[in-house]
């Protein structure tokens, strides 16, 4: 879609899975944002099988927000299918992505979209992270490991604060149902000749709920760089 009177259009994607309590504010702040950056935008949210009040917070602001769109996972089918499915959906200009927990000020966004253009792609690197010692460590040593197997110079690859263009999608081919998507995304994305540019963000504490992200997640991780890392060098 081309910009109009020279502003982008954006569909913002929130993957949310029992976020009752972060994402009503979350949605509103992203529909005062995008309404002063864009002419046209919309708000994605996809519901990932949340057994909270997320589906009945989602549907009373459907009622008063337009550009709020709800996708409904019956069951939890996993982070990156909720992204992959609000990538698929989204018919703007740009997409951009951050989660249904809160822990950004979506106000830093202008600055996301103003750098953002058909062949770059602006992401996102937390300045202060809110996590423990051992969720820090982890996260530098896993950046590093992405460095050395896919040339991926980026300074936190998992940061859920990310601007690229949507027509890139559809060539990628992103596979990922679990938390390997952001890695899998920025590399095809690298792959396929977008620029990433990064730019620091704050990141906050969270305020309701708690994180999904588990130990168990570890093992799936690893499998599916073993996977990706075997279909690119199958590709050369």
């Amino acid at each position: 879609m081309s910009r109009n009177a020279g502003k982008p259009s954006v569909s913002a994607c929130v993957p949310a899975l029992n976020e009752a309590g972060n994402v009503g504010a979350l949605v509103r702040d992203l529909d005062r944002v995008l309404g002063g950056l864009c002419d046209e935008y919309e708000i994605i949210v996809i519901d990932d099988g949340s057994t909270d009040q997320t589906s009945a917070v989602l549907k009373e602001l459907s009622g008063e927000l337009p550009a709020l769109r709800v996708i409904t996972h019956l069951s939890n089918l996993g982070y990156g299918r909720a992204l992959r499915d609000g990538f698929d959906a989204a018919y703007c200009e740009y997409v951009f992505y951050t989660d249904g927990d809160r822990q950004f000020d979506v106000g830093e966004l202008a600055r996301f979209v103003e750098r953002a253009a058909p062949g770059r792609a602006v992401v996102g690197y937390r300045l202060e992270r809110s996590e423990g010692t051992l969720r820090q460590f982890t996260s530098r040593a896993y950046n590093k490991l992405i460095q050395v197997l896919f040339g991926l110079k980026l300074r936190d690859i998992d940061c859920s604060f990310k601007v690229f263009p949507a027509g890139a999608v559809p060539s990628l081919e992103l596979k990922s149902d679990r938390f390997f998507i952001d890695t899998e995304l920025m590399v095809k994305l690298k792959n396929a000749g977008v620029v990433i540019e990064e730019l620091g963000v704050r990141h906050l504490p969270r305020e309701y709920g708690r994180s999904t992200v588990s130990a168990r997640h570890v093992f799936t991780t690893v499998r599916e760089i073993i996977e990706m890392w075997g279909e690119l060098r199958r590709k050369r």
